[in-house]
């Protein structure tokens, strides 16, 4: 099946902004950086713009539009539901940004959050990442906060037991097991050195940062794990946004009525780092001799995946105001720089975009996964068709896809591409928020909080017949939170309350996060797994799963990174529409050997060890019981205890 093609539907715009002129003095150098607004393209607008409105910011003059996105909205109720339940769940985590008047650009970023299981009692806890006022040490000290999940959605926090309490200036959360011993580390991605909290396997974590090799001090905004080298280990991708230094590199753009942030191109952009796991938690920066030398990306989301199904686990990353980045691993330690030529740098324009958040999956059943990036405001989503090919193609289709218009008027950061109806059909969800809080004293409609966005994944007007598929915007009866304004920035997607559907945790600006439980009423099959590696690394991180029932065949990929400055449930949840049975899983792992388990229950959680040939999956427990990683039996007692 494919992603139709065709011409772009009409647009209308509505005018939603002012004109930008140049003040005659300049930049106002007092502590802040570059306004993201200067980046856009120009949209049309009315031409009486500028006799009503005229707020001297910035460095150029731009127009803000809003898209109609009529065209694309559903007239029937939506499918989904989501339920805010932060207030009932006992998570009472707030996030600092350090953002102020002196706009100080790392400010402006916001923080991630972390899905994954600490204490091995089968649920997934949360950890939610947090910035600082600059420079640090400056302000009141806040701190990275973990929530252990009790069930029946309440969590308690276990920040201080567990030992994951930092108090730098952290955006991003990668979770993994580095050192393949069954259970999650963390590794934080901050302004300032980075730092890697090794599990203790009870309950509680460690800092080997710094003994490991793997603290170097930049600004990095997130990563992802990946075994580049198939050596089963998990090796360590991160992406830095680039060099800024307080407070050399500190100044604001705007004038002293309206201090803005000023235009990313001023920051000199580095390489991004892939570090080498060479076992015994200690890391090898082979950044160059693995191909990835280049220096023209200000990095931000990262996916690992295998992206042309040649078995290797691939690198695609979103980079703001460059190109986005595609490595294709060769298969010998090193990467092809497939960028350029892949189609998926650039927009349909042959532009770089200001990219964000990335996610990856099959979204048309062909088997091959389209890259989905979350972008700055009037550039859209960029939707990636996967053509398939040698080594691998791609066309920007958001247009025909019905992700363009909708997306336009926002800033995009956190994503997902998630079955959040259990179809068997990849849906979208965006979590957007502008950068400066005080856009509003430029206009009355220029505003910090943007609402979400959350697209159904659907057949054409044509048909299911016609193999086409597209994405339609849903905004009625979907819930509370999804229809109002917020200023998002990174997100995380999994199934906290183990109930067989897609949930969504959004972490906001300065303000406590969204734990929004997946209430959808869905008839939809389902089967989730929990895949670990042997001679493959045991996160099973670039392994690929098909799963063949009603007739039909899913492809899924078990991913590292994705969406933004965020750790998604590590374990596969695939829907499968109407199937009451499944005749096969395929699984694919990443060192090669095929696994195939037949006649499987859906609606059940299995454990899938790599083995080779048929196998039987063990049905997996959730019962809050904390399990022995190192192979002993399960303990009753509390994490610490």
């Amino acid at each position: 099946m494919a992603w139709p093609i065709g011409p772009t539907a009409l647009t209308t715009w509505i005018l939603a902004a002012a004109c930008l002129v140049l003040p005659a003095a300049g930049c106002d150098h007092a502590p802040a950086v570059e306004q993201p607004s200067t980046r856009l393209p120009q949209a049309p607008f009315a031409p009486n713009i500028r006799d009503r409105v005229d707020y001297s910011i910035g460095r150029q003059s731009t127009f803000y539009a809003l898209a109609d996105t009529s065209s694309n909205l559903s007239d029937q109720p939506s499918p989904f539901r989501f339920v805010d339940i932060t207030e009932s769940s006992h998570v009472d985590f707030v996030h600092v940004s350090g953002v102020d008047d002196r706009k100080l650009y790392p400010t402006a970023f916001g923080s991630g959050v972390g899905m994954f299981d600490y204490d091995g009692d089968g649920r997934l806890d949360l950890y939610f990442a947090t910035c600082q006022p600059l420079p640090l040490g400056s302000g009141p000290k806040s701190s990275n906060r973990l929530y252990r999940n009790l069930g029946g959605g309440r969590f308690e926090d276990v920040t201080e037991a567990s030992g994951l309490g930092f108090s730098g200036f952290c955006h991003g959360i990668i979770a993994g097991d580095l050192d393949n011993d069954g259970d999650p580390d963390v590794f934080l991605c901050n302004y300032g050195s980075n730092a890697l909290f090794v599990n203790n396997g009870d309950g509680t974590f460690r800092d080997v940062g710094r003994a490991s090799g793997i603290d170097a001090p930049n600004w990095s905004s997130g990563g992802a794990m990946i075994d580049y080298d198939g050596d089963g280990d998990l090796d360590v991708y991160v992406a830095n946004y680039g060099d800024w230094v307080y407070p050399q590199d500190a100044h604001r753009c705007g004038n002293d009525r309206v201090p803005l942030f000023c235009s990313p191109s001023e920051i000199r952009t580095v390489k991004h780092i892939l570090y080498r796991n060479d076992g015994g938690l200690k890391f090898t920066d082979v950044t160059d001799q693995a191909g990835l030398g280049r220096v023209d990306g200000h990095g931000f989301g990262v996916v690992a995946a295998d992206l042309n199904g040649d078995g290797r686990t691939d690198l695609y990353v979103a980079n703001d105001l460059n190109p986005n980045f595609l490595y294709l691993n060769q298969g010998d330690g090193t990467f092809e720089d497939a960028t350029e030529v892949s189609g998926a740098a650039f927009n349909e324009s042959g532009l770089a975009q200001s990219s964000m958040g990335v996610d990856a999956e099959d979204c048309d059943g062909d088997g091959l996964p389209e890259l989905f990036v979350s972008n700055f405001q009037n550039e859209h989503i960029a939707f990636y068709r996967n053509l398939g090919g040698a080594p691998v193609s791609f066309r920007e289709a958001s247009a025909v896809a019905g992700l363009a218009a909708a997306s336009k008027p926002w800033v995009g950061w956190g994503c997902a591409l998630a079955d959040f109806d259990n179809d068997g059909w990849p849906d979208a969800f965006v979590a957007n928020g502008h950068i400066d809080p005080n856009r509003k004293d430029l206009a009355p409609m220029m505003t910090y909080d943007e609402p979400p966005l959350l697209f159904r994944n659907v057949p054409t007007e044509t048909g299911s017949k016609a193999g086409g598929r597209r994405f339609e915007l849903s905004t009625r009866d979907v819930g509370p939170y999804l229809v109002a304004r917020h200023v998002a920035r990174g997100a995380a997607f999994g199934d906290i309350d183990d109930d067989g559907d897609v949930d969504i945790v959004v972490n906001h600006m300065d303000g406590r996060p969204a734990i929004l439980r997946n209430d959808t009423p869905s008839d939809g099959a389902w089967v989730r797994l929990t895949l670990v590696g042997t001679r493959s690394n045991r996160d099973a991180i670039g392994a690929r799963v098909e799963v063949e029932a009603g007739g039909q065949v899913v492809t899924r990929l078990r991913k590292g990174g994705c969406s933004m400055q965020s750790t998604n449930d590590p374990r596969l949840l695939v829907g499968l529409g109407p199937a009451e049975t499944i005749k096969r899983i395929t699984i694919y792992w990443p060192s090669g050997i095929v696994d195939i388990l037949r006649n499987v229950a859906p609606r059940a959680s299995y454990m899938v060890v790599e083995s080779g040939g048929d196998v039987a999956p063990a049905p997996e427990r959730v019962d809050g019981r904390r399990r022995d990683t190192s192979g002993g039996a399960d303990a009753d007692q509390k994490p610490g205890e």
